[in-house]
């Protein structure tokens, strides 16, 4: 089985996302499929290019121009996948429907080829409150043309616990793990300082203002809180600002994005991770994110408020209220003090969510074997 990845942006090495891709593929490719990968890339002379297994297929040029033809011509991947003889496509879905998408999804179906989508958050509506006016205007061509886009594709992979997406058949997995790069980084808690550290492309839904405030709260709880990664400026300064006004500045760090050695260095650090805090505000209860799964890889106690059936009943998991009220880390303290499993232990235990196993669920439901 011959499989095209196609993925509509470039991949960054400190990327969670781009991470997780690549990850999907040797998870493809580990259950016996010929996969490749298919981005747009750089390559730092002002040209745009899409690639495929790092080999250019098509150039776009620069400027203006560029940006615009790499998001209206599809021509370069149906010619790839007609050369190469592709059975399937596989898109991660970036909210991005509109006629030249789902002209590309129509031609590939009408050839024969298997349109196999992943929407990676679902429902996803909601995550565009509070967004810039250019991201809100995507999600109203996204909604003008989605049915036209996704009438063409067979299935749509979720990890939610839907039946069907627009109509289309849902193929349910989890988010995986890569063991062999994620390692093993959490020690057990010695009765220091709290340590709390949430690794996450920012937005509104991973509610941090929620435990700032809760720190704000308790501060008699010694407690340090660490931010890595990137997102919406107005969103992190803001977590900014509401420590200064708290007086706790001191007690949380806003570090930007990691990755590698230095990203492990954070996890050797803590000692408490923190997950998604206000998936409630974009209309989500029920999600299984990949950090909590990086999370329990590396061993570590965390804690989240929306729903995750991997994790629910874990018992290095708290569940806190997926509401708008301050994170009590009195509890949060109390939960990571009474802790007995190892970190060895709480690894171990998903073992299961490799992304082989993972992608072996869409190969098997998609009819791809």
């Amino acid at each position: 089985m011959k499989i095209l990845f196609l993925v509509y942006h470039a991949l960054a090495e400190y990327s969670g996302i781009s991470k997780k891709i690549l990850a999907q593929v040797e998870g493809l490719r580990e259950c016996g499929a010929e996969v490749t990968l298919c981005t747009l890339h750089f390559p730092g002379d002002g040209t745009q290019q899409r690639v495929c297994n790092g080999e250019p297929i098509r150039t776009f040029g620069r400027g203006i121009r560029a940006k615009i033809v790499k998001r209206v011509s599809y021509s370069d991947i149906l010619d790839y996948v007609e050369k190469n003889a592709i059975d399937a496509v596989y898109i991660r879905y970036d909210i991005n429907s509109d006629p030249f998408t789902a002209a590309l999804a129509g031609r590939l179906h009408r050839r024969g080829v298997k349109v196999i989508v992943e929407i990676p958050t679902w429902p996803y509506d909601g995550e565009f409150k509070g967004q810039s006016a250019k991201l809100k205007a995507q999600l109203y061509v996204d909604k003008m043309f989605r049915h036209s886009f996704f009438k063409h594709c067979d299935s749509v992979v979720t990890y939610a616990g839907c039946r069907e997406i627009f109509g289309r058949p849902a193929i349910n997995i989890s988010n995986g793990v890569d063991f062999g790069k994620v390692k093993l980084t959490a020690k057990p808690f010695a009765g220091e300082e709290l340590h709390m550290l949430s690794v996450a492309n920012i937005h509104l839904w991973h509610g941090l203002d929620r435990l700032i405030a809760g720190m704000a709260l308790h501060k008699d709880v010694p407690a340090v809180l660490h931010i890595v990664g990137d997102g919406l400026p107005e969103i992190i300064e803001g977590y900014r600002k509401q420590a200064e006004d708290a007086g706790i500045s001191d007690r949380v760090c806003i570090l930007g994005p990691l990755y590698g050695e230095r990203l492990d260095e954070e996890f050797a650090w803590a000692n408490v991770a923190v997950g998604s805090l206000g998936r409630h505000r974009s209309g989500i209860s029920d999600i299984k994110t990949l950090k909590n799964r990086e999370y329990a890889a590396r061993g570590f106690l965390f804690f989240y408020s929306e729903n995750d059936t991997d994790f629910d009943d874990a018992a290095y998991v708290l569940k806190v209220p997926a509401d708008e009220s301050p994170v009590d880390v009195r509890a949060i303290r109390e939960f990571v003090e009474a802790q007995i499993m190892t970190p060895e232990e709480i690894r171990e235990s998903v073992k299961s969510l490799s992304w082989a196993a993972q992608m072996n669920k869409v190969i098997t439901k998609a009819g791809l074997s």
